[in-house]
């Protein structure tokens, strides 16, 4: 029997250098492959990873090296191709590392993309960077004195910076407010002083030491008055671009979830039949819930997490990567920029629609005081 392959094989396979001649095409992710550029110039490289419009290859023991795909030629574009379908997928930690330090080096000021599109351009948004360089906060970018929201007892002493890193703080802090009602840590946040709807924002943080109990997290909403008269229906809109270490049970999941478990959800509220209705991810999953589940332990170092909201759709990426897109329904007012320190099961439990609840029983102070950290917070438009 004769076995006929498709001329696109052919050429891939002719494309390939392999240690053993006879051995198949795309045999391991980690072989070195024969490489050619448009006018016939070759390397022998190993595939990091390949993208839309960018391959990382390392050819030796040298730093990878980032090249744009349209600089190849027909075959070896033929050949990322499928080794993409083959090995694409997560890259290895270990691969991530050195593909990160070759792309931050590529994007000199601009967003941290692995695979940035070479016809978009960018401008910073200075109201919405900060380096947290300066001896003291910003105060004309920032406010960290916001008034306690219920168990959510923000606190100025427990936020600051310091050699160029913004810190967050949870204390075990057991106290009453002005109502008697009992609670049992303060925490922190920084809010922008103002508001933005659409553009890109990322930010390098560290997730504090405690686990469970936590949540830090950067994330958008709209908190006041401010309307959008082309979307009259919309009375509230958060994009989360990052929260992380809230362990606890995922019912749609329908297990507990660990560390790396990562959230970039959305949530709204909009009149509907002339009712003001909330849209969350346990209501609206297939648009509000997104998860990305991290191969690392957000405590251990910092990672970059970003988001663009423009007016047709939301997109994530962590580390340069996009992990999940999201269509623009209801994304469309004037929000804020926040981080923020919030408790999460066991240290408390969800009550009602909105509400939260301290569990006196859960309250410890082993863990505590822990914070998150900020490296930095950058923003462009397009």
């Amino acid at each position: 029997m004769k076995l006929f392959l498709p001329l696109s094989m052919l050429l891939a396979a002719a494309a390939v250098a392999l240690a053993e001649p006879a051995a198949p095409a795309l045999r391991d992710r980690n072989d070195y492959y024969r490489l050619e550029d448009a006018q016939g110039r070759g390397i022998d490289a190993r595939i990091l990873h390949v993208g839309e419009f960018w391959a990382y290859l390392q050819r030796g023991l040298q730093p990878p090296q980032r090249i744009e795909l349209e600089r190849l030629g027909a075959a070896s574009r033929e050949l990322l191709a499928q080794w993409s379908a083959t090995f694409g997928g997560a890259i290895p930690p270990e691969q991530m590392k050195p593909i990160l330090a070759v792309a931050r080096e590529a994007s000199r000021g601009q967003p941290l993309f692995v695979d940035p599109d070479p016809a978009r351009t960018w401008r910073r948004n200075d109201a919405f960077s900060d380096e947290f360089d300066a001896k003291k906060l910003d105060e004309r970018k920032w406010t960290a004195d916001l008034r306690p929201w219920g168990e959510r007892a923000w606190r100025a002493e427990n936020v600051w910076q310091k050699n160029g890193v913004l810190s967050i703080r949870a204390k075990h802090d057991p106290h009453k407010d002005r109502k008697g009602n009992e609670f049992f840590y303060t925490l922190g946040i920084l809010q922008s002083t103002e508001k933005t709807t659409y553009g890109y924002f990322e930010a390098s943080i560290k997730g504090c030491s405690r686990f469970p109990g936590l949540c830090p997290a950067f994330w958008l909403y709209s908190n006041g008055s401010e309307k959008n008269p082309a979307y009259p229906h919309i009375t509230y809109s958060e994009i989360d671009i990052v929260e992380m270490l809230q362990g606890g049970f995922d019912p749609i999941l329908g297990k507990s979830t660990g560390p790396g478990h990562i959230d970039c959800n959305l949530h709204t509220r909009e009149i509907i039949d002339g009712v003001e209705t909330w849209r969350r991810p346990q209501q609206w999953p297939e648009v509000c819930r997104n998860i990305y589940e991290a191969p690392w332990d957000p405590r251990e170092d910092f990672h970059v997490y970003a988001c663009e909201n423009t007016p047709e759709k939301i997109t994530w990426y962590i580390d340069g990567i996009k992990v999940a897109e999201s269509p623009n329904h209801n994304w469309h007012l004037p929000m804020s920029m926040a981080f923020t320190m919030e408790l999460r099961p066991p240290l408390i439990r969800w009550a009602g629609n909105d509400g939260r609840e301290p569990v006196p029983e859960e309250a410890t102070p082993d863990g505590f005081p822990t914070h998150m950290e900020v490296d930095y917070v950058r923003s462009w438009t397009r």
